[in-house]
C-alpha cells in the first residue's frame, strides 16, 4: 500500500491543480460560446472524459463536446464544429469517425469534438455520440472512494506501456479502466482478476448480451451493447497487462508506474547484439505530416508487407518492428541470414501427371537458369535453379516499389533508404535500442 500512496502523491491532482483545471475549462467554455462560428447556433457544450468524471491524473486532457440537435446535417455539424474549434484554441484537425480539433488552451490539452445530442445510445448518428452517456454512467456507478483506484490503474497501464486505445498504442482506454474498477471493485482487485485472464475473455456490467466479438478481450459497453469497449486492445498488450498484474502483486514497486527509460545504445553495442540474433535490414524515411491515427496503422502495414516480401524472396524473418523516432520513420527487419545460396530447389508437378510433367521438363531441361538435372523426389519433379536475388538488401530495394505501404506512405517510398548495417544516427539508434530492449518496463535497471 505504501507504493500506491506514493504513486497518488505524485500523480493525483492537488486542490490547486483542480482549481486551475476548473478555471481553465470555464474560461474556455466562455470563449467557445463567444466565437463568431457559434453565434446564432443552438449548441450545448458538454464536458466529458476523465476531468468530468473526477478520475484524471495531473496534466490531463479536457474533452469538450459541441452537441448539435439531430436535425442538423452532418455537413453543417462538421463545418461549424471545426470552425468553432479553430477559433477557440491553437490546434489542428484530427480525424476519428469524423473530424475534431486537438490543441491547447492556457497550458491545458484540449479536444473540441462536434457530436449530436441524442436521447439514448440507440440513436447514435456518429461514433462519438455515445460518449456523454459514458461520462454519465461512470459518474453514476463509480463510487467516489474508487476514483483513486482508477487513477492507480491508469498510472499502472501507462507505466507498463498499455494505456491508450489510440492506433499507436492499441491498449486500454481510460473508460475501460473505469469500467474495470467498477466491475472488480478496486485497483488491486482488478490486478487479481487479471491474473487469471485468458484470450477470449468476455466481461459485462449490464444485462447479458448475445453479441459476439472476435477480440482478445471483450468488455461490453454498458451504454451500447453493440460495442466492445476493449476492441482496441491487442493480444500482446493484454498479455503484458496480465504478466504485470501478477508481478506487481508478488512484489509491488514504483517501477511499475514510473519505469526507467530505455538506455540508448552505442552503435558498437547495437551491432554486437544484432550479430547474436541474426542479420538486420533497416528502412528509414522522413516523418510525414500525418496524425498518429493515420500514420501508425500504415507504418505497421508497411512493415508487415516488407516481411512478406522478404519471406517470398526466400529470406527467413526472425522478427520486425516499426518506429517513429524524432523526424524519422524506422522499420527494423531481423533475418536469420542476409545472404542465400546461389541456387534454390524448385518443385514441379507430380511425375505421374503426363501433360504437366512434359511442360515442366521442356521448360527446365534447356533453361540457362537451371543449375542441375531434373529429378524425382516425393513423387514430384524437382530442379535446382538460380535465385533472382541472393542479397537481402538488393531483394528489398528492387521490390520496394511493389510493396504496399498504405495510402499515404506509398507516396513516401522514393524517399526510403535501405541500410544493410545499423545506421549510426541518434534517431535511428534510439529506435534500434527500443527494438533490442529485452526487458519488461518494470524490470529495467
Amino acid at each position: 500500500m505504501d507504493t500506491e500512496r506514493e504513486v497518488l502523491a505524485r500523480l493525483k491532482p492537488s486542490p490547486e491543480d483542480e482549481k486551475r483545471i476548473k478555471d481553465t475549462v470555464e474560461l474556455l467554455t466562455k470563449k467557445i460560446m463567444a466565437t463568431k462560428a457559434a453565434q446564432g447556433k443552438d449548441i450545448e457544450l458538454y464536458l466529458v472524459g476523465s476531468v468530468a468524471k473526477g478520475t484524471h491524473l495531473k496534466d490531463p486532457d479536457a474533452d469538450l463536446f459541441l452537441l448539435f440537435k439531430p436535425e442538423v446535417s452532418r455537413e453543417e455539424l462538421e463545418k461549424t464544429g471545426l470552425a468553432i474549434g479553430r477559433e477557440a484554441i491553437t490546434g489542428r484537425e484530427h480525424y476519428a469517425e469524423h473530424p475534431y480539433i486537438k490543441g491547447e488552451f492556457m497550458g491545458l490539452r484540449v479536444d473540441i469534438v462536434p457530436a449530436y445530442k441524442i436521447i439514448d445510445s440507440s440513436q447514435k448518428m456518429t461514433a462519438v455520440d455515445r460518449t456523454p452517456f459514458h461520462t454519465e454512467f461512470v459518474k453514476k456507478n463509480l463510487k467516489p472512494e474508487l476514483r483513486d483506484d482508477v487513477r492507480l490503474l491508469k498510472a499502472f497501464m501507462k507505466g507498463i506501456g498499455t494505456y491508450g486505445a489510440d492506433a499507436k498504442t492499441m491498449g486500454f482506454s481510460g473508460y475501460l479502466c473505469e469500467l474495470l474498477v467498477i466491475r472488480c471493485g478496486g485497483f488491486r482487485a482488478c490486478l487479481e482478476a487479471a491474473g487469471s485472464w485468458r484470450r477470449g475473455l468476455r466481461l459485462e456490467l449490464g444485462p447479458d448480451t448475445e453479441r459476439k466479438f472476435d477480440s482478445p478481450l471483450t468488455f461490453i459497453d454498458p451504454v451500447d451493447p453493440a460495442r466492445n469497449v476493449s476492441s482496441a486492445v491487442s493480444e500482446d498488450n493484454m498479455a503484458v497487462f496480465i504478466a504485470a498484474s501478477r508481478s506487481y502483486l508478488a512484489c509491488p514497486k514504483l517501477e511499475f508506474f514510473f519505469p526507467k527509460p530505455i538506455k540508448i545504445l552505442g552503435i558498437g553495442e547495437i551491432r554486437k547484439r544484432v550479430a547474436q540474433i541474426g542479420e538486420m535490414l533497416v528502412l528509414t524515411a522522413p516523418l510525414p505530416d500525418l496524425i498518429d491515427d493515420i500514420l501508425h496503422p500504415q507504418l505497421r502495414k508497411f512493415g508487415r508487407n516488407v516481411c512478406l516480401h522478404m519471406e517470398s524472396a526466400g529470406f527467413r524473418v526472425v522478427e520486425s518492428s516499426s518506429h517513429v523516432s524524432g523526424q524519422s520513420l524506422v522499420i527494423i527487419i531481423m533475418l536469420e541470414s542476409a545472404r542465400l545460396p546461389d541456387a534454390m530447389l524448385h518443385r514441379g508437378p507430380p511425375a505421374y501427371v503426363a501433360e504437366n510433367s512434359a511442360s515442366f521438363l521442356d521448360k527446365w531441361r534447356s533453361s540457362p537458369e537451371a543449375v542441375s538435372g531434373l529429378f524425382v523426389r516425393d513423387a514430384c519433379w524437382h530442379v535446382f535453379v538460380k535465385r533472382r536475388f541472393v542479397e537481402a538488401a538488393e531483394a528489398l530495394r528492387q521490390g520496394l516499389e511493389n510493396i504496399d505501404a498504405g495510402k499515404d506512405l506509398n507516396a513516401l517510398k522514393p524517399k526510403v533508404t535501405v541500410h544493410e548495417k545499423a545506421p549510426a544516427g541518434a534517431e535511428i539508434r534510439k529506435a534500434l535500442s527500443v527494438h533490442l530492449d529485452r526487458l519488461m518496463p518494470w524490470e529495467r535497471v
